[in-house]
């Protein structure tokens, strides 16, 4: 055999070793493929055995080896998640915070029910769908202020953070107690000066569990997840929050100490103290009258 060296020496050496060549492999020189189709069919045939084999390790790491529909199942639940958190991430914070609104009222609910403070039915469908109102409400504002503050402060130091915190306790909590308040009144049918009362009579509380709850869970939001994954934290701790909220929206009666209650005046009450006595004489002149005639 003749190496390839010597064979580009020979004048026309490639042109005439190629019939020889073809005659001792039986194969027709119409047949005879050349280098670049060769390598094309080993490059296809290569990504082939790439793609089946990438495949085979996904059907591996499903756990059901020999099933496809693992594999369509894996991929239909990646692309939905990148969808969720990415494309339509405004939808998901939105109907999230709804939806975890709801579960914060059936918890309550159920509670209500097992202590015996409701007598009607166990699940209150309209006052669920009034919470769901009120949660996706505050949807958006967590999008849309998560997304700002971490434009503009996108480092994660320290003082970012206590800033952040501070922009969602003094101005975020303040707005969603407002959106949840004025959104079920609303909904409720009460009047806007009945909501003002029960907004001044529970703010207070509410937003002292507030600063006893928030500061913690927003320093972990805020130190250690993505920005896409914000509002979804937030929703879940307040599923659990939404349970005390609710609970002390509807009290079945049960008010608190700084809640608006009607308190007599000072001459109402001088007047109710001059009718009693008044009140007392005229029962025992008659008691005495009564006696006299049995006497009698």
């Amino acid at each position: 055999m003749l190496p390839i060296r010597c064979l580009r020496l020979l004048p026309g050496g490639a042109v005439r070793l190629r019939p020889l060549l073809a005659k001792q492999i039986d194969v027709p020189v119409a047949q005879q493929r050349s280098f670049t189709a060769l390598s094309r069919v080993v490059r296809v045939r290569g990504a082939a055995d790439v793609i089946a084999g990438s495949a085979c390790g996904r059907r591996l790491i499903s756990g059901k080896t020999g099933e496809p529909l693992a594999l369509l199942l894996h991929r239909w639940s990646k692309l939905a998640w990148s969808n969720m958190f990415g494309k339509y991430l405004l939808v998901t914070n939105v109907l999230g915070s709804g939806l975890l609104m709801v579960v914060g009222d059936v918890v309550a609910q159920e509670y209500e029910y097992r202590r015996g403070l409701r007598r009607q039915d166990r699940y209150d469908t309209d006052r669920m769908l009034r919470m769901f109102v009120a949660g996706a409400l505050q949807g958006p504002l967590h999008h849309y202020v998560y997304n700002w503050m971490d434009r503009i402060m996108p480092a994660r130091t320290m003082t970012n953070i206590a800033k952040k915190i501070l922009i969602d306790q003094l101005v975020m909590s303040p707005a969603c107690i407002f959106i949840f308040f004025y959104s079920v009144c609303y909904l409720e049918g009460q009047t806007l000066e009945c909501t003002n009362k029960e907004l001044i009579g529970k703010f207070p509380y509410i937003y002292l569990l507030d600063w006893m709850t928030w500061p913690a869970a927003q320093y972990i939001n805020f130190r250690y997840l993505d920005t896409k994954y914000r509002v979804t934290f937030v929703n879940i701790c307040t599923a659990v929050y939404n349970v005390l909220m609710s609970y002390m929206k509807h009290d079945f009666g049960i008010h608190l100490p700084l809640e608006h209650e009607t308190q007599p005046s000072f001459v109402e009450s001088l007047s109710q103290g001059l009718r009693a006595p008044t009140a007392e004489g005229t029962t025992k002149s008659e008691t005495d009258k009564s006696t006299a005639k049995t006497t009698h």
